[in-house]
């Protein structure tokens, strides 16, 4: 059932149930006056009946359509036949505004027809019945009456029905709008408990609008846990009248991950209380993966994925700050790979790239959990080793060599590097991260003049020798 069929189907319901209405008013009133027209309650009964089964079928929407109006046009005339009365004229008539709540010309035509024939029937045979003064010579007047009424609501139809339609074409150009930028609209109802969305949220979700309308709890399933607080907490403020804008995270029907941008906006009563809240929802499942990879990239190392200086920094200062609370010893290793130059100048930037991304491995794999490392550039890293005692740096340290003495295996060629390590320990030789850097750099040097391949503190000597 498309669009069309869909809204005339809809008011075939509208006028079946006032075609009820009108049946039982006047079993009512017949009942109370006129006892004896019992085969008008046949007929009526008949006629309701047959209108009803042919609307909830939902077959031949826009045949049943006709048959409706002709049933309408029907049931009054028997109604005239059984009681002849200006009341009943007055009905036919109103058949034809019900009519044109259809919006369609065909009908009112139609309508307009039955109309001007049920009225000049009824006053040519029933003529002193209905008015005690009426003259034959006054019908023309009925025909000019029925002409003019089945006009008006052309005209009427076709005003009411360009407004209609331009509205139409207007909500759909805000659909297409919106559904090219992939936002979804929603509505809920908060005294029907009721939650809407636009067609968009099928494509986002796998789930369609009227799987949220019938279970009013599975938008919550969708959302992470440990989004579910927040969202609560949104919710409390939309309910006391404030709009919110806010991001949360959920799970597809597929298990796909997804970000939501969303923005609410309570609607009021006429006594201010909160009846509904309406928004958007905006799929940023991609920007938020940008912003993540920029936020990595800012912080890690590409080639190695080890946090960088910047990362580093941050980390130093925190950890420094609660060993100077705690008064815990911190120490930075600064490690240099000896004989990497010449590798990366003789068998290329690849190889060179790959047996960096294996030293990481290495390094990495002989410190503790609570260890941090990075890699500041070229073949140099930087360990934080927190709270620690001398001989612990010494064991990290020698491990650290001891973990290059295997050859690396990197396409074919069997690569021998060893580190030199310099050593600056927090607060012996300085309180903040350049002075201690440039310390474990200056004893990184010493290990080179002292054969490479080894580890040393720094030492105030240093400078002398």
């Amino acid at each position: 059932m498309n669009y069309w069929e869909a809204l005339t189907h809809a008011r075939n319901k509208l006028i079946v149930k006032l075609l009820w209405a009108f049946y039982l008013s006047t079993i009512i009133m017949a009942t109370i006056h006129l006892g004896q027209y019992m085969s008008y309650y046949i007929i009526g009964f008949a006629l309701c009946t047959l209108a009803t089964v042919f609307v909830y079928r939902k077959r031949h929407v826009i045949l049943t359509m006709y048959l409706l109006v002709t049933i309408m046009f029907v049931y009054f005339l028997s109604l005239m036949e059984l009681r002849p009365h200006l009341v009943n004229v007055i009905f036919v008539w109103l058949t034809l505004i019900l009519s044109s709540l259809y919006q369609q010309y065909r009908v009112i035509v139609l309508a307009g027809g039955y109309s001007a024939s049920i009225t000049l029937y009824s006053f040519a045979f029933h003529g002193k019945e209905l008015l005690s003064n009426f003259q034959h010579s006054d019908m023309i007047y009925l025909v000019l009456f029925g002409a003019f009424m089945t006009v008006y609501f052309l005209f009427y139809t076709k005003f009411t029905r360009d407004l209609w339609m331009k509205e139409r074409e207007r909500d759909q150009q805000l659909k297409n709008i919106l559904d090219s930028v992939d936002i979804i609209t929603l509505s809920f109802d908060i005294r029907k408990k009721k939650i809407s969305f636009s067609e968009g949220i099928t494509q986002l979700t796998e789930y369609s609008p009227s799987d949220f309308e019938n279970d009013l709890s599975l938008w919550k399933e969708l959302v992470y846990p440990q989004d579910l607080e927040a969202v609560a907490d949104h919710f409390k403020e939309l309910y006391k009248g404030e709009s919110k804008v806010f991001d949360i995270r959920i799970t597809t029907k597929l298990k796909k991950e997804k970000w939501l941008h969303i923005r609410a906006i309570p609607v009021l009563d006429s006594n201010r209380k909160v009846v509904r809240i309406d928004g958007v929802v905006i799929d940023v499942t991609e920007r938020r993966c940008m912003e993540e990879e920029i936020k990595y990239m800012a912080y890690h190392d590409i080639l190695t994925e080890l946090p960088n200086r910047v990362q580093f920094n941050d980390y130093f200062m925190k950890t420094l700050s609660e060993a100077k609370n705690e008064k815990k010893k911190l120490a930075i290793l600064f490690i240099d790979l000896d004989q990497f130059k010449s590798i990366n100048d003789s068998l290329g930037h690849d190889i060179g790239d790959l047996l960096l991304k294996e030293t990481a491995k290495r390094l990495k794999a002989a410190l503790r959990k609570t260890d941090f490392l990075c890699r500041i550039g070229g073949d140099e890293f930087i360990i934080l080793l927190n709270n620690i005692k001398n001989d612990e740096v010494n064991r990290l340290a020698q491990r650290i060599v001891d973990a290059f003495k295997e050859p690396f295996e990197l396409q074919g060629h069997a690569l021998s590097v060893t580190p030199s390590i310099g050593i600056s320990i927090y607060p012996n030789h300085g309180n903040d991260i350049e002075t201690l850097i440039k310390k474990a750099d200056d004893a990184m040097y010493l290990a080179k003049k002292k054969g490479k391949n080894n580890y040393q503190f720094y030492s105030p000597m240093l400078k002398d020798a």
